[in-house]
């Protein structure tokens, strides 16, 4: 599981001993042979086309004075690897490993349904080219730079899975370009930055995958990203000028950047544009863009400044947009689609997965019994058998297995699940809000659904004469637990395929999961925030604090209060519980009931009709 620890007091200094390194910015490409220097921008956005931009700006690569890109530079090396290096910061990653499918397919004739439910490619009509740009090693990376195998995956089960994948990518991306052109929409040389208006259509399309080379723009146009650059032009180079005078004076007015230092390499180690060669003596690029992305980040908002996890949300940004774009949409991301999660308190995250809880309760209700035995033993109980807490006692202490799905949330799901599947998460994030990433958790642990059930239930463990039970039913309880959370933690990262997420449960209307919506996420945060406040105004109030709670947070230092079962209460804690109860307990959130089964009816009348017509 992704590390994901509030790391703000363990600072340390990079192995070299010299502490920080004070590069200043870099220029984006090379410098001209008539020896004028190009504006600084990213060195390293690997853009997914090498074309000629007509005014380019702080948001576009750099281009020679011609008016085309500058063409690439490799260091060569004693085992002729090639190196990235900043001559490449105009090169897509597809086009440096080779975009091991193009489409030939031909237009698709018309009057047929351009996105049927098979997305099957008859391999006589697409065909897959010799790969353009050859790079030694490259059969042992993806597309994106990433290592194909991994301690789940092997490369050899990648290949099988990619040989299939690649075919359907070409059929949807053209696809795409059909709904583009009658959309009216320019292609601007396969690289379009805009796209069509808001539709059911569109959304398929989306949860379907964004072509590779357009989800950069993609990204940008969905979240609004031009929007909030407009408000704040110059923000960027403004920060990035404060972060080189910071360094200069060697102050310490940079809290953060020890830190940062430290999580630099340890930012995608198996991707190879974030991999520093034996030979450089200089970060690479990718690396550069890196520091000064989190660096400025933390200047621009002090009050979350750094938090781990938000080095792979701004490394996966770089990967598809240069670096001023990257800055505005993690200040996007940590502002709008996970309000409050890398605050230094991290109550964002509480809340998320206080919300998490709940729709698992009420969506999934076959396994919520694994996630949170009836009654368990750490629920302190009377001897009249009354629980201390209120029915939600678990938006006050999240269970166990909150410690796994944080990080899904803290890191997008990045390192959660295969790249490509995260991708996929990404492209409708940023089109259909936030509420997708509680949907497709619900979806694991709906596809988790056969394993957990399988486990044997978890004991009561509560005696109608004693508080906290017997030992052994603690230990029973425990070690259901701990078989959730490895069944939970390690199921991700098998899905190579994120079809089988999307089309197994995603697309399945019956599923009630899927009428999870934004307006029904935020209200549950908002509900779930207030009871966490009143909780603790409570606690206050009664003068307990509640210790146990405290301890807990204490002790896990990525700040999420988890429940202990071993912590006994105390006589004021029995009273403050019962109290806290009967303020809390009439305050029970209700989930919207739409009309259930409406769609999936509505598919069975369709289908009679059909059926009579043809008896007609």
């Amino acid at each position: 599981m992704m590390d994901v620890e509030r790391s703000r007091y363990s600072v340390h200094p990079d192995s070299s001993g010299s502490g920080l390194r004070h590069s200043r910015r870099e220029t984006a490409l090379l410098i001209a042979t008539t020896g004028n220097g190009y504006p600084k921008k990213s060195p390293s956005m690997p853009n997914f086309h090498e074309k000629p931009f007509k005014n380019p700006n702080v948001s576009e690569p750099v281009l020679a004075a011609n008016g085309f890109p500058v063409g690439r530079e490799y260091v060569a090396e004693n085992f002729g690897v090639q190196s990235l290096t900043d001559g490449d910061a105009s090169l897509s990653v597809i086009e440096m490993y080779g975009d091991e499918v193009e489409s030939r397919r031909p237009e698709l004739e018309e009057g047929r349904d351009e996105d049927a439910e098979s997305d099957e490619v008859d391999l006589h009509t697409s065909a897959i080219p010799p790969s353009s740009t050859i790079v030694p090693n490259s059969e042992y990376f993806d597309r994106y730079g990433f290592k194909k195998q991994s301690n789940v995956i092997t490369e050899q089960d990648y290949d099988e899975w990619w040989k299939d994948y690649s075919q359907y990518s070409v059929r949807r991306k053209h696809k795409w370009k059909i709904l583009m052109e009658k959309s009216g929409l320019p292609m601007d040389n396969d690289s379009p930055n805009r796209f069509p208006s808001r539709s059911e259509k569109l959304k398929r399309y989306v949860r379907k995958g964004i072509p590779a080379e357009w989800r950069g723009n993609a990204w940008w146009y969905f979240a609004r990203g031009q929007e909030k650059l407009n408000k704040n032009k110059g923000i960027y180079d403004k920060l990035l000028s404060k972060m080189d005078e910071l360094l200069k004076a060697k102050t310490r007015l940079l809290p953060d950047l020890d830190i940062i230092e430290r999580d630099l390499n340890r930012t995608f180690p198996d991707n190879i544009h974030f991999q520093k060669e034996t030979f450089q003596t200089d970060d690479p690029p990718m690396i550069k863009s890196l520091r000064r992305v989190l660096v400025a980040f933390s200047l621009y908002n002090p009050k979350i400044g750094y938090c781990q996890s938000m080095n792979f949300l701004a490394g996966l940004l770089l990967l598809f947009m240069d670096e001023e774009r990257a800055f505005w949409m993690l200040v996007i991301i940590t502002s709008r689609y996970l309000p409050g999660v890398h605050n230094v308190n991290l109550e964002g995250v509480n809340v998320d997965q206080g919300v998490l809880m709940l729709c698992i309760k009420e969506y999934l209700p076959e396994i919520w019994h694994h996630i949170m035995p009836p009654n368990p033993s750490k629920n302190y109980s009377l001897n009249n058998g009354t629980s201390l807490l209120s029915s939600n006692d678990f938006l006050y202490k999240l269970p166990p297995i909150t410690l796994c799905t944080a990080s899904w949330f803290m890191s997008c799901f990045v390192g959660v699940l295969p790249i490509e599947g995260t991708l996929r998460i990404w492209d409708c994030l940023f089109y259909e809000e936030s509420h997708f990433l509680f949907k497709i958790s619900l979806a694991i642990f709906k596809l988790c659904e056969p394993e957990l059930i399988k486990l044997k239930p978890p004991k009561n463990g509560i005696g109608k004469n004693n508080i906290l039970g017997q030992r052994g039913s603690q230990i029973s309880n425990g070690e259901n637990e701990m078989e959730v959370f490895q069944i939970v933690q390690a199921f991700p990262k098998q899905l190579i395929n994120p079809n089988e997420l999307f089309d197994r449960v995603i697309f399945k209307r019956r599923f009630s999961l899927n009428k999870l919506d934004q307006d029904e996420v935020d209200r549950c945060r908002k509900y779930v925030s207030s009871q966490r406040l009143k909780y603790k105004h409570y606690s206050e109030i009664m003068g307990t604090g509640h210790r146990n709670n405290s301890n807990n947070n204490n002790n896990n230092s990525n700040g999420i209060g988890i429940v202990s079962s071993s912590s006994k209460p105390t006589d004021g804690d029995k009273m403050a519980g019962d109290i806290i109860n009967d303020a809390l307990s009439s305050e029970v959130y209700g989930f919207k009931k739409g009309l259930g089964g409406v769609h999936w009816n509505n598919s069975i009348k369709a289908k009679v009709r059909q059926m009579r017509k043809k008896k007609g």
